[in-house]
């Protein structure tokens, strides 16, 4: 079985069948079954939880944002080297026999600038030039450089000290930005199709995803263009809100105490539903699961996806 919200949310600490989770996971360990809960990975993608509800509340597939984005880490770094002009060819080996200096399909990729470096030799000192207790002025240097993955940097520093000359090797390590964009975050930012008012939204929600009754915080005639959303119970981003970020939150429930919080800031928020909001993406994530397997080559298989969750709490 694979389902969204976990079984075990909470690590139990016995497995005595005395509540509805015990009772349950006892049951399928005696049926022999196996259960995948995908909760926030499948929370984080944009064609997950989020993407389903977007698509419903009537929001544009252009141009949507995670609200909050994973934090990416770049995986290169800039490496600078100081090298004798006359060692630069054994340097620029030592780098490419590292796995370092390659951009696309290109090897041996680094750039060099002149310069001049100095250095005084102290008592124990075996410099390559120069003399012991004399400030001395390398002029005939340059400066080395290249990007390398993080995993091979340990390898090209200990790679380049065995073909460098100096008995100190002066070198530089740069962080850099990620070059990709996130692919994975919370929640969605984009644009309503149709400007709307958001009491007209929550009738919306009530007809495509089956809110029995919406909660709203603000006033029902705003009018809304621009929508931010998270599946679930998210009303921590209320907290985090920024001016501009757009014209309404939407979320699956919120506590007493975030809802006051976005009426203090002027938030107008809707409230779907927690299962609701969750409950509708299950085709799709059937549909995915079927993709995948069928890729993998197992076309016989056959995926249930249960469309109709029976409320945990009606509407009056």
């Amino acid at each position: 079985m694979v389902t969204h919200h976990p079984l075990l949310f909470k690590p139990p600490k016995s497995f005595v069948e005395f509540s509805y989770t015990t009772n349950l996971t006892s049951e399928m360990i005696r049926r022999g079954m196996s259960l995948i809960a995908a909760h926030t990975n499948y929370d984080s993608i944009a064609e997950g939880t989020n993407g389903e509800l977007a698509d419903r509340l009537g929001l544009s597939k252009e141009g949507r944002k995670f609200l909050k984005p994973a934090p990416l880490h770049a995986t290169e770094v800039k490496y600078a080297v100081f090298v004798p002009v006359d060692y630069v060819s054994q340097v620029l080996e030592a780098i490419a026999q590292a796995g370092a200096g390659v951009i696309g399909d290109y090897s041996h990729c680094t750039f060099r600038s002149p310069g001049t470096g100095t250095f005084k030799p102290l008592d124990g000192a075996n410099p390559h030039t120069g003399e012991v207790g004399k400030l001395e002025e390398a002029t005939n240097e340059v400066r080395l450089e290249c990007i390398c993955p993080k995993s091979r940097l340990s390898r090209l520093i200990e790679r380049v000290a065995k073909v460098h000359p100096y008995e100190e090797v002066a070198f530089d390590v740069y962080t850099l930005e990620p070059r990709q964009e996130a692919t994975a975050g919370l929640g969605l930012i984009g644009d309503l199709v149709a400007p709307t008012t958001l009491g007209d939204l929550a009738r919306r929600a009530r007809e495509q995803i089956g809110s029995h009754r919406p909660g709203i915080v603000g006033d029902p005639e705003t009018m809304i263009r621009r929508v931010a959303l998270c599946s679930g119970g998210a009303g921590q981003f209320v907290h985090s809100w920024r001016t501009g970020t757009a014209d309404l939150y939407v979320t699956g429930e919120m506590n007493h105490h975030d809802c006051i919080e976005a009426r203090h800031r002027g938030i107008p928020v809707l409230l779907v539903g927690h299962q609701e909001s969750e409950a509708i993406a299950m085709p799709r994530f059937a549909r995915q699961i079927e993709e995948q397997l069928n890729g993998l080559g197992f076309t016989n298989c056959q995926i249930h996806a249960e469309e109709s969750v029976e409320p945990l709490v009606l509407g009056i």
